[in-house]
């Protein structure tokens, strides 16, 4: 049904990684997928998010523009610090996928102004853009 639509579909409330299998490439390929997001929430959500990155560049599906292929990284929880955020979203960068830093809120909705600093650095694409090339160098873009 997607294939024979007029626009492009975008999958803006996420796809799940751990799910994703060879079939669902092809149907998401041939139906000329516009864009497609996925969430990097904990840290059993990063093999699962490689395995997807490697199963949509093997089936056709690559993220040259850097905007076809999202992720959201939630950024800012309990025990969370800047550097190991910023490497979460430079690794979801290496697995293939355009990263978009997501605010964890408490149970109050409060958050602290460094987190939302460093958030709102992470989802404007011009500074993402640079920041990744910063952190990138050299290194292969898939791990």
């Amino acid at each position: 049904m997607l294939s024979r639509q007029v626009k492009r579909p975008i999958f803006s409330g996420g796809l799940d990684s751990r799910l994703l299998q060879a079939w669902h490439v092809e149907l998401l390929r041939n139906a000329k997928t516009e864009r497609m997001y996925f969430a990097y929430d904990t840290k059993d959500d990063f093999e699962p998010l490689v395995y997807a990155g490697r199963l949509l560049r093997n089936g056709g599906i690559k993220d040259s523009s850097g905007h076809k292929l999202k992720c959201y990284v939630l950024v800012g929880f309990p025990s969370d610090t800047l550097e190991k955020a910023e490497k979460r979203l430079h690794d979801t960068w290496l697995a293939g996928f355009w990263p978009y830093a997501m605010l964890y809120r408490n149970d109050s909705g409060e958050t602290a102004e460094e987190w939302r600093k460093f958030q709102r650095t992470w989802t404007r694409p011009q500074i993402v853009y640079h920041k990744l090339r910063e952190l990138t160098g050299k290194q292969d873009r898939y791990l």
